[in-house]
């Protein structure tokens, strides 16, 4: 199978991703306009949410802390898979060495190296309160994440400079 190609590997990570982050984005927004309008189950300081067609329901701590960090955690996890989809769109075409995939690698380093930590960051320590590190593997995760796509942003960038200046000979 091909790497890099309408009909390639790329063009089903494309489509794995972006359906990733369209489920995601209907989950949060299930999840939030439930909370809003108050149609879940809770009793003694707890809620329950049936999620529909799966079977499976989601229960936690009824505060606003709680709801805040799952829609902030969620909401990320979309734009992470978004992000992510549209490297791999990018990469679909016949010409690899495009704008498209730097630009969409450089959103994708950001969001690694700069909003995942900080996001991290809130989520931990304001909102949630806690004063441990349990779930610092998230955190580790996204910055070797943001590293390797600094380091294929560069990569793309060279590649596209050479081929511009391949384009050019010719």
């Amino acid at each position: 199978m091909k790497m890099f190609d309408p009909k390639s590997l790329s063009a089903i990570a494309f489509y794995l991703f972006r359906m990733i982050s369209i489920l995601i984005l209907l989950l949060v927004i299930y999840i939030d306009f439930a909370f809003i309008t108050n149609n879940f189950a809770h009793s003694n300081g707890r809620y329950r949410m049936d999620i529909p067609l799966t079977g499976t329901f989601i229960n936690g701590d009824y505060q606003f802390n709680t709801i805040l960090t799952i829609s902030l955690g969620l909401f990320f996890g979309v734009f992470f898979f978004y992000v992510l989809s549209n490297v791999f769109k990018a990469l679909k075409g016949k010409i690899i060495f495009n704008k498209n995939i730097i630009y969409n690698l450089k959103l994708f380093t950001i969001l690694n190296l700069i909003v995942g930590p900080v996001l991290y960051t809130l989520i931990h320590f304001p909102i949630m309160n806690k004063t441990d590190f349990r779930d610092l593997h998230n955190l580790i995760l996204h910055l070797i994440f943001g590293m390797i796509a600094l380091f294929l942003t560069h990569i793309f960038q060279n590649g596209y400079k050479v081929q511009l200046e391949n384009d050019l000979t010719i």
